[in-house]
């Protein structure tokens, strides 16, 4: 009698699990969302903001780009490696200091080598101070 009862319940679990994933799937925005996170190519500017360098420009950047890759665009940079929070930019352009950023103003969530930058963000690097 147990058995009749163990091929609907895996039916049934085999089509919750997938109703869950597809409903996430849909609600954090589909293929569009992951197409728009990994497409490269399309030419983009950014305004590349380093007062103490006295960098103040735009700078051409292909969609999918980060922080990092505008830095290195313009000026050389060194990174710090800390386990459990990832790379620390140390130095700039020859300034050695940790290295924060702002996109439009505002602190983003997600390190300088994870934020994807987009079309007109105005980016500005500035010294931490601890």
């Amino acid at each position: 009698m147990e058995k009749k009862f163990v091929l609907p319940v895996a039916e049934l679990l085999l089509v919750t699990g997938f109703l869950c994933f597809a409903v996430g799937y849909l609600f954090t925005g589909g293929a569009r969302a992951q197409a728009l996170q990994y497409t490269y190519g399309e030419n983009m500017t950014v305004n590349l903001s380093i007062p103490d360098l006295g960098i103040n420009q735009q700078v051409l950047i292909y969609k999918g780009m980060t922080p990092v890759d505008a830095i290195l665009r313009v000026t050389g940079a060194k990174f710090q490696y800390y386990p459990g929070s990832g790379a620390m930019v140390t130095e700039i352009g020859g300034i050695e200091n940790y290295w924060g950023y702002k996109v439009n103003g505002e602190l983003p969530l997600g390190t300088m080598q994870e934020y994807q930058l987009q079309d007109g963000d105005n980016l500005l690097l500035f010294k931490l101070e601890w």
